[in-house]
């Protein structure tokens, strides 16, 4: 019963049924679970204190989750590899991008020592790892493990993936950051459309196309970014996300357009 409990719970974070959730974890006995279900069932509650912005206590959880496993799973066991990916993407989350990085090299090792080369579990850990090394400025990097990501993630499936499309966004920031607007557009302009395409409506979808409303705003393609800034403020606004501070920076962003081409946004 407990494992099937478990598994609903998952299905209702995988759907971002925040409230169910909470609900369904809150009549979980812990007390009950084995081992292995605890760590399950503190990823979840980890997942949902991230989603509530409750980083601290997530932080929390991350670590009693990691000691459990460590005590749990062999060193190179896959699963201790994805409790640290859940603790770095935390501890990420805490702008603690140098504490996140041991742990994210410590995934990424584990992944490589006992998955194919080609495993795009790997590369979502290298993608993972970039990510940490760019927040701290160190772009070079970032890039170099970016692009191989993207041949791992195309050679394996093909260009049409979530993976790529998170590279492609991240490549688009760090030559954003390089003042390399121009280059950047194509990046982003791809990465929107793959999410699109893939997810529909979500956050990351709408995040990604405020980065490219940006940059074609920062090259001063005015009437195209309206467009694309149109497009993701609508989208915030169809996630419920009233609140967020990109839904504010769409809007801005669009003031500044409609400022510079005096058109209707």
């Amino acid at each position: 019963m407990n494992s099937e409990t478990l598994t609903n719970i998952s299905l209702l974070l995988k759907k971002r049924d925040w409230a169910e959730a909470e609900k369904a974890l809150g009549a979980v006995d812990e007390a009950s679970l084995s081992a292995r279900e605890r760590i399950v069932f503190y990823d979840q509650r980890a997942a949902l204190l991230r989603a509530a912005g409750r980083l601290p206590e997530a932080e929390a959880i991350c670590r009693a989750e990691l000691e459990l496993a460590e005590k749990t799973f062999d060193a190179d066991d896959v699963r201790l590899a994805r409790v640290l990916r859940n603790f770095s993407m935390t501890l990420d989350m805490e702008q603690k991008y140098e504490d996140a990085i041991p742990h994210a090299e410590r995934e990424l090792a584990i992944l490589r020592r006992r998955l194919p080369p080609d495993s795009v579990e790997i590369a979502d850990a290298v993608v993972a790892l970039a990510k940490h090394h760019y927040e701290l400025g160190r772009f070079t990097l970032a890039r170099e493990m970016l692009e191989e990501a993207v041949k791992n993630y195309t050679e394996k499936g093909g260009r049409e993936s979530l993976g790529v499309a998170t590279c492609l966004n991240n490549l688009g920031r760090i030559l954003e950051n390089k003042g390399y607007n121009e280059e950047a557009a194509p990046l982003f302009e791809e990465a929107s459309a793959l999410r699109e395409k893939l997810q529909g409506a979500h956050p990351d979808t709408a995040f990604t196309l405020l980065n490219y409303g940006t940059c074609l705003a920062g090259v001063g393609r005015y009437r195209e970014a309206s467009q694309v800034l149109i497009k993701c403020r609508d989208m915030y606004l169809e996630l419920g996300m009233d609140d967020s501070p990109y839904l504010q920076a769409a809007r801005d962003n669009l003031i500044l357009c409609f400022n510079a081409v005096m058109v209707p946004c």
